[in-house]
């Protein structure tokens, strides 16, 4: 980034992944997905005139407006990120230190370690230690990886619970107590769930407890909204996997409040046909903005760099290294002035952020989005994109726990 100073600031938008600042240094990290937060700064004090000011990213100018969350994992080269902020252990992330051969080393160890937690001992079957061996195995990397961010871990509850409010609560419950085991509070944890109706009331539960949830698996508007009518902390809905479905499904209506497909083809200034993914997005950050303040959006699943800058404001975005070049090599006259020319027609104008609060309040809900949602009215108005995404997801989130718990499952049963 041209220009500026790269620092790691607090996040502004979304406390649940936010804590306290960490002391001591920080070793090298060189798995697991993370959530990073890089900001271009400049002197508070130091006055810059409009023709001084060199051209802007709009990596940096996006920055202004939202946190950026690169998708992108820490073996890969982060010319532009110095530290993370956040980090996710999940039973995918665990399958990927299992399978590499050497570059993972000091995390497989942590895995190792939990194979032989003495806990797992008095579970009442084979199955039940070799869940608990997981579990553990998730803190242990878990509690590795806060050792180099300044924010908190998602750590993932068993998708396998995911249509028993019960059993997600407990199993939610039993990994804040394995990470206090180890000196972690709940604090530096967000528990990551499934929003299925059982998942978003265990939701509810877990943050009347003061514990912070974040609900993934989220491709239509009645799952979000629930979630937020349950205080959950973060909303995960996935841009591409929606976009994906109705390109599969051209035959459905992409905006039930919008043009019919008639109309559909005409493309916004993005370039673009109505994107369902993005819409979604936008009227998910106008309802918590409006209704529940206090839940924060973040999308995950942009491809391009118009789908991120369509989204400026949003509390956050998850963004791969492709896109984030692109944001980052492409420069804006945002506030200069070379003296040369008058006319800047061609030239990049500001970023203004597409979401804004003030454009919640603004929004226009139907009685029938506000209402309070129960889970018959959450089957009934799921929709069909959002049923068959959700089923596909949970089950591929299972089929991740099961391989996994086989390499566990081994030394339970005494099979090694």
């Amino acid at each position: 980034m041209q220009g500026s100073m790269l620092t790691l600031n607090p996040p502004r938008h979304c406390p649940a992944f936010s804590a306290g600042a960490r002391k001591g240094p920080r070793p090298t990290v060189r798995s697991a997905r993370l959530a990073v937060r890089v900001r271009a700064t400049q002197a508070a004090d130091a006055y810059i005139s409009p023709s001084s000011r060199t051209a802007a990213t709009e990596l940096q100018a996006l920055e202004r407006f939202s946190e950026i969350v690169p998708d992108v994992l820490l073996s890969q080269t982060l010319q532009s990120v110095e530290a993370p902020k956040a980090a996710t252990s999940s039973r995918g992330v665990l399958a990927g230190i299992l399978s590499s051969p050497s570059s993972f080393g000091r995390y497989k160890f942590a895995v190792e370690q939990a194979r032989h937690y003495d806990r797992a001992a008095q579970a009442s079957s084979p199955a039940e230690a070799a869940s608990l061996r997981v579990d553990k195995a998730l803190v242990n990397v878990g509690s590795m990886f806060l050792e180099n961010v300044s924010g908190r871990v998602s750590t993932e509850v068993d998708p396998r619970a995911h249509d028993s409010e019960e059993a997600l609560v407990a199993r939610g419950q039993s990994l804040i107590r394995l990470y206090e085991e180890v000196g972690v509070s709940r604090d530096r944890v967000v528990l990551r769930i499934p929003a299925t109706w059982a998942g978003i009331r265990a939701a509810a539960a877990l943050e009347a407890e003061g514990i912070a949830t974040h609900l993934v698996l989220v491709y239509g508007f009645t799952q979000g909204a629930a979630a937020a009518q349950a205080g959950v902390s973060v909303i995960q809905p996935n841009v591409g996997a929606v976009a994906d479905w109705y390109k599969r499904h051209p035959g459905v209506i992409k905006n039930p409040k919008g043009p019919r497909e008639a109309a559909l083809a005409v493309a916004d200034e993005y370039g673009e046909s109505v994107n369902p993914g993005l819409v979604l997005v936008e009227t998910l950050y106008h309802y918590v903005k409006r209704f529940h303040p206090k839940t924060r959006i973040m999308a995950s699943g942009l491809r391009t760099k118009a789908e991120a800058l369509r989204l400026a404001g949003c509390d956050y975005l998850v963004v791969g290294p492709r896109v984030l070049e692109a944001l980052a090599a492409a420069a804006t006259l945002e506030g200069y002035n070379d003296g040369l020319r008058a006319d800047e027609d061609e030239a990049p104008g500001e970023l203004a952020p597409a979401l804004t609060p003030a454009a919640a309040q603004a929004h226009d809900f139907s009685d029938q989005e506000t209402a309070t949602l129960d889970r018959a009215l959450f089957e009934d108005r799921l929709g069909l994109a959002a049923r068959e995404l959700l089923r596909e997801g949970v089950a591929r989130l299972i089929g991740d726990a099961e391989r996994l718990e086989a390499y566990f499952l081994n030394l339970a049963g005494g099979q090694e």
